[in-house]
Order: structure tokens, then C-alpha cells, then sequence
């Protein structure tokens, strides 16, 4: 009678853990704003990654600022020379502000904050964290995708004041050496995203 009610309880549960996968992939799906994937991402890490979300707590992120975690890697592409230019600023908050994070809104006084002063490596750590967690729902396919947009956002960061000359020549790319091995890092880090699944 007992084997009963836990495969009751686990099959409960999994249907929980699935439910909450279903909204995480709906709202990705939908490409809706950042702040909407973030909410339904700790929906998510709530019910299957307590630790993680305990780790973005501990950062300083609340509900209000939580979703600015999920363009951390574009502020540290901005951070890669050890500081953040003029025009490295204008396109990370151009980017939020695509995608949702506007001027006035708890998340991009804390992206504004970052660009001011430079977060702890956790900050980035738990950023890709963060966001492999949210990638692990999708097919690989979508998750591939998701991982091209987002090096290609980053990329816009590092070109945004680099390269001078040569850019303008077409000898290069504007992208320092310092910025594309964080490109490559991020990159790196997020292809090793588990599978769905767990």
C-alpha cells in the first residue's frame, strides 16, 4: 500500500516539474520579455533548483531586479577591457530595452548599477547558471538558436566602440582580444546545457 501512495506522490511530482518546464518553454517560446521569462524561470528553479535561486538571492537580486540577471552576459562582455565605454553602455541598455527592460523599471536601475561598477564573477557564474537552467527545457534544435542570439547580442556589445581604423578599413571586427574570450566563454559555457530531462 505504501509503494502506491509514492508512486502517487512521484508521479505528482512530476507532473509538477513538467507543468512548471511547460510555462518556462511556453513563455521562451513566445518571445516574451525578459521579465516574463525570468519570473516563470524562478517559478522553475523554485520547485526543482532551490539552490540556484537561493545563489541569485545571495547576490543581491530580488523579484523586482531578478530578471537582469539574464542579461548579466552582456554586461560582462562590457566589463571585458576593465571598463564600460560610452557606447558599450547604449547597447546593453538598447538590448534590455528590446526586450522588455525599460528605463524606470527595477531591473535596468540594476543593469545601469552594473555598468557603473563592476559585479563579482559570481554575478556571471550564476548568470549562465541561470540561463542553462532555462535553455535545459528546449529542444536542442531551439536551444542551439537561443545560444546564437544570445552570443550575438554579447557580440554587439564588444563591437560597439572597438576597432577604430581598421573597423572602418574592413581589417577588422572591433571585437578585442579580451572580449572575444569572453564571447568564447559564455558561449562555451551555455552549449553545455543539460539535456531535458534532468
Amino acid at each position: 500500500m505504501k509503494e502506491i501512495f509514492k508512486d502517487r506522490e512521484r508521479a505528482f511530482e512530476a507532473d509538477y516539474f513538467r507543468k512548471q518546464d511547460e510555462k518556462l518553454l511556453q513563455k521562451m517560446r513566445e518571445r516574451a520579455g525578459v521579465q516574463e521569462v525570468a519570473k516563470a524561470l524562478a517559478e522553475k528553479l523554485r520547485v526543482d533548483n532551490q539552490e540556484l535561486l537561493q545563489r541569485v538571492a545571495d547576490l543581491g537580486l530580488t523579484r523586482e531586479t531578478g530578471a537582469a540577471i539574464l542579461l548579466a552576459p552582456l554586461v560582462q562582455v562590457a566589463w571585458a577591457e576593465g571598463e564600460v565605454t560610452h557606447r558599450e553602455r547604449e547597447a546593453v541598455l538598447a538590448i534590455a530595452a528590446a526586450r522588455g527592460i525599460v528605463a524606470g523599471t527595477p531591473p535596468h536601475q540594476q543593469l545601469e548599477a552594473w555598468l557603473r561598477k563592476r559585479p563579482k564573477d559570481a554575478l556571471f557564474e550564476t548568470a549562465l547558471e541561470v540561463m542553462k537552467a532555462g535553455l535545459a527545457v528546449l529542444s536542442p534544435a531551439e536551444r542551439d538558436e537561443r545560444i546564437k542570439e544570445i552570443a550575438e547580442g554579447c557580440k554587439r556589445i564588444a563591437e560597439a566602440s572597438g576597432g577604430g581604423l581598421a573597423k572602418l578599413l574592413g581589417f577588422g571586427t572591433g571585437v578585442s582580444g579580451e572580449e572575444a574570450a569572453v564571447l568564447e566563454a559564455i558561449t562555451a559555457k551555455l552549449r553545455t546545457a543539460p539535456r531535458p530531462g534532468r
